[in-house]
């Protein structure tokens, strides 16, 4: 006659859920170590940084008052309201230069040189900030126009030609004659010399 075999456990319920757990938390903490030695060595590396900075800092600030010291022995003036004044200063300088380089006489001439025979400016006047040539005038027919922007267009002092407004008038002399009446502006480079070739 055979026993009928029973099979008891032991060990208690959950036992398999427990240890599963037991083996998560393991990594968690192995992930929260990891993770403290790489803040520990981020904020190591940070510190040094901040020191070298520091350093360079307390360098850079002894050196600046070395050279205050010796700009006050020689009687140069550093204060903040001085330097201040500097950028005013320069540009003042840049605007005295800019007018006694510029000459009206080179600017005609350049003008001579690059407008056509037939044609007729009634005024010319220069923004001086900008080194804008403002013309003003007349010219036989539109041909004769746009050859006069050709030719400032490719002469070295000038560039940016802009034809602002032109129109048709009929002279007063002739029912059947016409003119163009037309006012452009230009750039103009008062450093160029005369005595360079014309672009081709």
């Amino acid at each position: 006659m055979m026993v009928p075999r029973v099979q008891i456990h032991l060990s208690p319920p959950g036992m398999k859920h427990l240890r599963l757990i037991q083996f998560g938390l393991k990594l968690i903490t192995a992930g929260c170590l990891a993770l403290t030695f790489s803040l520990l060595w981020i904020a190591t590396t940070l510190h040094e940084k901040i020191d070298a900075f520091e350093t360079q800092t307390h360098t850079i600030i002894s050196e600046t008052s070395q050279i205050v010291a010796q700009a006050e022995a020689t009687g140069m003036d550093l204060t903040d309201q001085a330097i201040q004044k500097i950028p005013g200063h320069i540009s003042f300088v840049k605007q005295v230069r800019g007018r006694v380089g510029f000459s009206w006489t080179q600017l005609l001439t350049d003008l001579e040189s690059a407008v056509p025979e037939n044609l007729m400016m009634s005024t010319v006047s220069l923004d001086e900030k900008t080194n804008t040539v403002l013309l003003n005038g007349s010219t036989p027919s539109l041909q004769d126009l746009n050859l006069l922007i050709h030719q400032l267009e490719k002469h070295h002092a000038f560039r940016d030609v802009i034809l602002t407004q032109h129109s048709q008038k009929k002279n007063k002399d002739s029912t059947s004659q016409s003119f163009i009446v037309f006012s452009m502006k230009v750039s103009y480079d008062p450093t160029f010399h005369f005595s360079k070739p014309v672009k081709s």
